[in-house]
């Protein structure tokens, strides 16, 4: 009835706050590799990179909302995007890390697939922040 020209312009019709949730739903797949996750939630929390531990296959942090604290609580970023500030996302490994890096983290509940039931918080997105 549409033909092929009727089927084009309707594709190209498609509203945008459909195609925002499944850019978010893709990254959030995307971060949670090896991992299913629980919903689309993604909390954001500010703190700072106290240990940067980067190895040849994976890259963690201890996150800490002070700055001078000793440890934090560890989180895998090896699987996240980043960018700078407001710059442009930028696919993994993270590259503008280091000790005493002040950061935002995009953190998604997903089920660890090794241990079905089992929560776990895996970091989906990471933007580097410039000093206060």
């Amino acid at each position: 009835m549409y033909g092929a020209e009727g089927t084009r312009l309707f594709a190209s019709l498609v509203p945008m706050r459909r195609v925002v949730p499944l850019i978010v739903f893709g990254l959030v797949v995307t971060g949670c590799a090896g991992s299913t996750p629980v919903s689309l939630d993604i909390s954001s929390q500010i703190g700072y990179a106290v240990v940067v531990e980067e190895t040849a296959s994976s890259l963690s942090i201890g996150f800490a909302a002070d700055r001078d604290a000793a440890a934090g609580t560890p989180y895998d970023v090896t699987q996240a995007v980043w960018r700078v500030d407001d710059g442009p996302w930028s696919e993994p490994p993270v590259t503008c890390l280091g000790k005493g890096q002040r950061v935002e983290l995009g953190i998604a509940q997903v089920e660890n697939v090794a241990r079905p039931g089992l929560l776990i918080e895996r970091v989906v997105w990471l933007v580097c922040l410039p000093p206060e």
